[in-house]
């Protein structure tokens, strides 16, 4: 079916956008076993449109009554502490902190396994889509052509809920995609691109690993800046990967001249987009796509962030109820070293997972124990906390190393090493303890608090009598003396008289020599 409508370039949108702090929140969405029919377009058919998107008014300070609340809790965070209700938070290596949080089906992969159909969509579904258009501002050149309009059907049919729900799910998130879209210098309704992606879910991840909101793969994500490693998974932080997107996007742009083809880049990687182009000798998506150059998923991802565009910018307009989800403000505290997050919840005095869902890209139940972290944590409450995790003692902390297998180490040795129980290793890596372990694999070492250090070495000598002697530790990276003498409850001049040291500079890699009459204070 051919279109009916002009076709024009929109220019680049305007300045950047004021724009609340926003997170992700999970919502289960089911979208498997859904048959999606998309029909196929035979001419390209755009609408002129405007350049620019409404401005959305700017949120008021929330300073004020903040202030009245940080002190309320502050006194109310120091009392539970002082009462001992931390006692409720368990440290990682004994509970399920060691487990990575769990994910959800990227809806990309539903996309995927589109069946590609030929009926052609009603004449009510092209009438209302121009109206549509030509009532919104938008800011990028929308096709109506048979794909797109039946990808209106689509939405409207048989994925309606799941459209419903997932724009419902991006409402907190749109006001800021759209700030940095726009600062980014690129059309800002491009946010809709992560509707299609992952239904605005921080922890979807597909089936090719790609993960988060914008849906990147772990080499491209770190291409783009992305942190993805044991502690922390930016790919699933909103704003960093809402950023990588927009900058991926705008070279996609730069690189093909059209945003069809950046989105199809987007989605299958600039090569094969290229690849194709030049096969069949045309540099127009919508003829690309009658082609076999592009697998079907590409073929109709650049169609159904088109309709989503134009449903998601008039959403009453098509009888969609849209619900937004909660968009509590936050503030930043900056957390050292590993603190598990069930005790700064406590600190907080609010459930684990508002803190979880205010910082979905930590991938276990703490922060990182190998740098200092900005946690996010409600509006109000950061001096609460700050000041609640400053006064934990010792126990209350939790650390953690990282040991990469050489030849000739068991679980036991590389346990006694680290002064801690081959059981506790063990349980942190998934491991049995009589698995024989790989050289070159990476190990995460618990390390226990200093009423710990006299047990352990209880049960090591009991379980090797014959092995009593001098602990050797291994230096890793951020290791310090002061940190050292604590985990095995010796000082920092016992450590330099055992070891010849003469200051307290020490290099990763180095072995320290541990006195066995070392005992913790």
């Amino acid at each position: 079916m051919k279109g009916h409508a002009l076709r024009t370039r929109a220019p680049r949108p305007g300045g950047p956008l004021p724009g609340r702090s926003w997170i992700g929140v999970a919502w289960a969405v089911a979208i498997a076993g859904l048959t999606f029919a998309c029909a196929t377009g035979t001419g390209p058919a755009h609408v002129a449109l405007p350049s620019h998107s409404p401005t959305p008014a700017p949120s008021p300070d929330p300073a004020d009554a903040s202030i009245t609340r940080a002190e309320a809790w502050l006194q109310a965070g120091l009392a539970a502490a002082a009462q001992g209700h931390l006692e409720q938070a368990e440290i990682l290596a004994e509970g399920d902190g060691f487990t990575e949080a769990g994910t959800e089906p990227a809806s990309i992969d539903a996309v995927g396994a589109l069946p590609v159909g030929d009926a052609p969509p009603s004449p009510d579904t092209l009438a209302q889509a121009v109206a549509a258009v030509e009532a919104e501002s938008l800011d990028m050149p929308i096709a109506l052509n048979a794909a797109v309009l039946s990808c209106i059907d689509l939405y409207q049919g048989r994925l309606r809920d799941w459209f419903e729900e997932a724009l419902s799910r991006g409402q907190p998130y749109l006001p800021h995609i759209r700030q940095i879209f726009a600062e980014e210098g690129i059309p800002q309704d491009l946010a809709y691109v992560a509707l299609v992606e992952s239904a605005f879910k921080t922890n979807a991840t597909s089936r090719a690993r790609a993960k988060g909101v914008w849906q990147f793969i772990s080499a491209t994500g770190k291409r783009y800046g992305l942190a993805v490693d044991w502690w922390v998974d930016e790919r699933s932080d909103p704003e960093k990967a809402t950023r990588a997107a927009a900058r991926y996007l705008k070279e996609l742009h730069d690189l093909f001249g059209d945003w069809n083809l950046a989105l199809a880049g987007y989605n299958a990687g600039e090569g094969k987009v290229l690849r194709a182009m030049k096969r069949y000798r045309t540099d127009d998506f919508w003829r690309l796509r009658e082609t076999r150059g592009l697998r079907r998923e590409t073929k109709n991802y650049v169609p159904l962030i088109h309709a989503a565009v134009v449903l998601a910018k008039a959403p009453e307009r098509y009888g969609f109820t849209v619900t937004p989800g909660e968009r509590p403000d936050f503030e930043r505290v900056p957390i050292e070293g590993a603190i598990d997050l069930r005790v700064i919840a406590e600190c907080a005095g609010g459930p684990v997972e508002d803190i979880r869902a205010l910082n979905p890209e930590l991938r276990r139940l703490a922060t990182p124990a190998d740098r200092t972290f900005g946690l996010r944590v409600p509006m109000g409450r950061a001096q609460t906390v700050a000041t609640c995790v400053a006064a934990l003692p010792i126990e209350k902390r939790v650390n953690f190393r990282k040991h990469v297998v050489r030849r000739g180490q068991t679980l036991t040795g590389i346990a006694r090493a680290n002064g801690v129980t081959a059981q506790d290793v063990a349980e942190a890596n998934g491991l049995s303890l009589r698995q024989r372990l790989r050289p070159g694999t990476e190990l995460i070492i618990p390390i226990p608090a200093r009423p710990r250090v006299a047990r352990i070495r209880r049960e090591a000598a009991r379980e090797s009598p014959d092995r009593r002697g001098p602990v050797k530790h291994h230096i890793q990276p951020g290791d310090t003396l002061t940190a050292i003498a604590a985990q095995y409850g010796t000082t920092v001049r016992d450590l330099q008289t055992w070891n010849g040291l003469r200051g307290s500079t020490i290099a990763a890699g180095d072995v320290l020599t541990i006195r066995e009459e070392a005992s913790p204070d």
